[in-house]
């Protein structure tokens, strides 16, 4: 006989809502990388028994199969409030059961957590974090990957998410992935922490994310050439937080979609001036470089540049090994050298054009009387004979020559004139008229012309 509809559970018939309706669900922002949904409470738990690893009944569906079902001895605890859990399962294999973990209540069908809200808000972004992470790298060949967390903290406030722990072969990593704001002081008890679990040689990474101002401080950029290609190398001013993690072995890096930055130390400096160069003027500017320090940055870096590198690299056989970004980083110290020289060629090139084009004039040094005066008597001797029998030349035996008349003493040239009829004619008649005059003179003085007769 069927009952009354009042005699219904209320679990078979809606409810009406009272009091405001409830808020639309705003859009999540469209972003290059793909997002877990929030994981359910009732999907995860902490397994006491295997040391504090996670269980997440949606990553592998044959857990509920291999784990024990039921309360287990207290083994299963929730992630937010610490409470013990009930593994339920199907009965049966083609029941269409969700498997899943609920809280042990007294009254049947209640399942509570007793965790103030905002807690729980905290675990399900640390646990999307940090299961976004563990996907990815699930996904590579040979690489199993899996949540692990102390099972102290079960119901407490998680200062770190839950490590991620990455398997290849016989190699092990420890990944972090912070969210919050991290102290020196907490880096340095997860670190001695995990080397106390996991021995001193494990692999210790904390992976920030890139577009998290809280762990990324941008020093802009740097233009590099690691392959004889262009590339562009971002900056970051590490935190002090992960100065330390650095200082103490850890492996700090940035995860930027699907790609890693890879950190290495910069430093500026200022070459120092070398014989024979010249750093002024124009090469002013040349005289500013920086130089590396890998493959971890160096304590006293300035800065530190960012190698990108796929995160599916880690899946090569190279292993769970940085590779690729140590490759670059040894080309960029190449490049550093030959930089450098290439930079003092120039200031070398420069000094030589500065002294051909800017030469002082030279005064010449003549011996002076008191230079001579310090020569020794020898040398001066020496000297004084070779230059006697250089300078007096050769001289014949005197010969009888008869007496050479004194030279007449030459006469100023005269100054000839210019040829003229007149002056030809005017000269001519003024002679004759002399000669004729100087005959009549002697005859009326009754003298006989010289001739060139002696009389007898």
């Amino acid at each position: 006989m069927p009952r009354p509809a009042a005699a219904r559970s209320s679990l078979s018939r809606p409810r009406a809502l009272s009091g405001p309706a409830a808020p639309v669900a705003l859009p999540l922002p469209r972003t290059g990388r793909h997002r877990t949904a929030l994981p359910r409470m009732s999907e995860l738990a902490i397994d006491r028994s295997a040391g504090g690893r996670i269980v997440d009944l949606r990553h592998d569906p044959q857990i509920p199969h291999s784990l024990p079902r039921g309360r287990a001895g207290g083994r299963y605890r929730c992630c937010a409030c610490g409470a013990p859990l009930i593994l339920t399962g199907p009965a049966s294999a083609g029941s269409r059961f969700t498997p899943r973990f609920r809280h042990d209540a007294s009254r049947p069908g209640s399942d509570h957590c007793s965790a103030p809200a905002q807690l729980q808000a905290d675990v399900q972004a640390d646990l999307t974090r940090v299961l976004d992470l563990r996907d990815e790298l699930s996904a590579l060949p040979q690489v199993s990957a899996w949540l692990r967390i102390d099972s102290a903290l079960a119901g407490q406030y998680w200062q770190l998410p839950p490590a991620v722990i990455v398997q290849r072969g016989s190699q092990t990593a420890v990944i972090e992935r912070p969210r919050r704001l991290l102290s020196p002081s907490l880096a340095d008890q997860r670190l001695k922490a995990v080397r106390a679990r996991h021995g001193a040689g494990t692999q210790h990474w904390w992976i920030f994310d890139r577009e998290d101002p809280v762990h990324y401080s941008s020093a802009g950029s740097l233009s590099v050439r690691p392959h004889g290609q262009s590339a562009t190398h971002h900056k970051v001013q590490p935190t002090p937080a992960q100065r330390h993690i650095n200082a103490s072995g850890g492996t700090v890096c940035w995860l930027a979609g699907h790609t890693l930055l890879i950190p290495y130390g910069g430093h500026t400096h200022q070459h120092a001036a070398r014989d024979g160069e010249d750093w002024s003027g124009d090469m002013a500017s040349w005289r500013q470089d920086w130089r590396i320090s890998h493959p971890r940055p160096a304590n006293e870096a300035h800065w530190w540049g960012l190698v990108p590198i796929a995160l599916s690299s880690l899946g090569r056989p190279a292993g769970l090994r940085l590779t690729p970004a140590f490759q670059v980083m040894t080309r960029l110290a190449q490049a550093e050298q030959g930089r450098e020289r290439h930079r003092r060629h120039l200031a070398r090139n420069h000094a030589q054009h500065h002294a051909t084009h800017h030469r002082p004039p030279q005064q010449l040094h003549l011996p002076t009387p008191t230079d001579e005066t310090h020569t020794e008597p020898e040398t001066q001797q020496a000297a004084a004979s070779t230059a006697a029998t250089r300078e007096a030349p050769a001289v014949a035996p005197p010969r009888f020559l008869p007496p050479r008349p004194d030279a007449a003493p030459e006469r100023p040239a005269e100054t000839r004139g210019r040829f003229s009829w007149r002056r030809f004619f005017h000269y001519r008649g003024h002679h004759s008229t002399k000669s004729n005059l100087d005959t009549t003179s002697l005859a009326s003085a009754g003298a006989e012309p010289k001739s060139g007769r002696t009389p007898n």
